[in-house]
């Protein structure tokens, strides 16, 4: 019996945990709409975030876009399936979940002015932009600034001081 209790306080405990991770990522992914200067052409209509993958990131995305706005532009979360579907998103978060579509957004997103962000060892070598990670039980991100400039997205001095360089 004393097993099973605490299997089951470890296992609130971890919960708790990775629930406070996707509530600081959300956080900082609406940081990055201000860090993050996009090409003119997306900074009318909708602020859209797509996201493929499941986790409780996605509720903490949808109550973040329902207090707050990128600038002007009123925040949308949009969930995907796939590549395909990403559309003219300013932003898209692929979720560990999805790791294996990570070449195919960013394929997809090639040639638009896309933050890509994912969560995935070794992404953002694969082409990610920012990606998330843990360092010394501290959440902190990759940022892969040469692609960012290379899609015209112009990226703020305090951001690329936040972020670890991929090399």
């Amino acid at each position: 019996m004393k097993k099973i209790i605490i299997l089951f306080v470890f296992s609130f405990v971890c919960n708790a945990a990775f629930a406070q991770i996707e509530k600081m990522q959300a956080a900082f992914m609406y940081n990055f709409t201000m860090l993050v200067n996009w090409p003119a052409s997306y900074q009318s209509g909708d602020f859209v975030i797509a996201v493929l993958g499941s986790g409780a990131i996605n509720k903490e995305l949808e109550d973040m876009a329902k207090q707050k706005k990128a600038g002007a532009q009123t925040i949308v979360i949009k969930k995907i399936a796939s590549a395909s579907e990403i559309g003219n998103a300013q932003m898209v978060y692929v979720a560990n979940s999805a790791k294996s579509k990570i070449a195919d957004v960013i394929a997809k997103t090639s040639s638009s002015a896309t933050l890509v962000v994912t969560e995935s060892e070794g992404a953002g070598k694969e082409g990610s932009i920012i990606n998330f990670m843990l360092v010394d039980e501290k959440l902190r991100f990759e940022l892969n600034e040469s692609k960012a400039s290379a899609k015209g997205l112009k990226l703020a001095a305090n951001l690329i001081k936040l972020g670890i360089p991929v090399k």
